[in-house]
């Protein structure tokens, strides 16, 4: 079992494990599905206990893989983490998507329920689709993904911040642009972070120098991109991978981390921080 200490956002009573796995593009190809769930099986058997999905992957088919992967898993060591569409952000509607999502994974409640990204309902309904479900503990904990610093902040001005325990962004070694702004003004208000996207291989490769670091790590690049997030401590990555092998990588690189200070040093010089403003990537 990996020994990291957990996110503890203010806004709620939980513990975010410090990494997960992602389960993005999982059931779209049911010919892959028993590779899928075996897959999840191993991270569980690795020690990962956190794991993200969407109702948007596969239209629920993620959540379904997910579900089998974790039916003989005591429910108990697992924090799960699902998404909703923002057109189903009003409270009748989010809380049919919840109990769509709960079923497809076979539990009663979910450990954080995310709005996948800002829509056109207005945000106080969500909050009170959102206490609801938080009443009738379907969900320990709720929040929002893809929110940038000037959406949080024009939450913060209406005082509609306090339920939001965690937003889900995109951040990894090419793009920083999180750190510019969004994360500290998140840890200013105890909402905490999730990376999707941790890895973003390709554009690493295109990286000049940046393969000579993760070599004298004695890492691959992906262990490297792992590493260096739980050496930076700003967010918790949910890598994704349907293929054991990878996930023993991982496992692997989540043992090797902290990073020496030289190496996120050098990772500093060949991937420098944004200027402040530079617009999120969303994917």
């Amino acid at each position: 079992m990996f020994d990291l200490d957990p996110f503890r956002p203010d806004a709620a009573d939980v513990e975010i494990p410090a990494v997960g796995i992602g389960t993005w593009h999982m059931g779209e190809d049911g010919s892959k599905r028993r590779e899928e769930v075996a897959a999840l099986r191993h991270a569980i058997d690795l020690g990962f206990t956190h794991f993200d999905t969407a109702e948007m992957y596969a239209d629920g088919g993620a959540e379904e893989v997910l579900g089998e992967a974790i039916a003989d898993t005591d429910r108990d060591k697992l924090f799960l983490v699902s998404k909703f569409y923002p057109w189903n952000a009003d409270p009748d509607a989010m809380l049919a998507s919840c109990a769509a999502s709960l079923d497809r994974l076979g539990i009663e409640q979910l450990d954080l329920y995310l709005l996948h990204w800002p829509g056109d309902v207005p945000f106080e309904e969500t909050l009170e689709g959102a206490r609801r479900l938080l009443d009738e503990g379907r969900i320990r904990a709720f929040g929002v993904s893809n929110f940038d610093e000037d959406a949080l902040s024009d939450l913060a001005d209406r005082q509609l911040l306090d339920m939001v325990a965690a937003n889900q962004v995109m951040h990894n070694i090419p793009h920083r642009a999180a750190e510019a702004g969004l994360f500290p003004f998140m840890a200013e208000r105890g909402i905490a972070a999730i990376a999707y996207s941790p890895l973003e291989i390709g554009p690493m490769r295109e990286m000049e120098g940046l393969d000579e670091v993760a070599e004298e790590a004695g890492l691959t690049l992906a262990q490297l991109a792992v590493a260096w997030h739980l050496t930076l401590g700003l967010a918790a990555p949910i890598p994704k991978s349907a293929r054991q092998e990878h996930l023993d990588q991982i496992a692997a690189a989540v043992a090797a981390a902290p990073l020496s200070a030289d190496l996120m040093q050098a990772i500093d010089a060949i991937a420098p921080l944004p200027d402040p403003g530079t617009p999120l990537p969303i994917r």
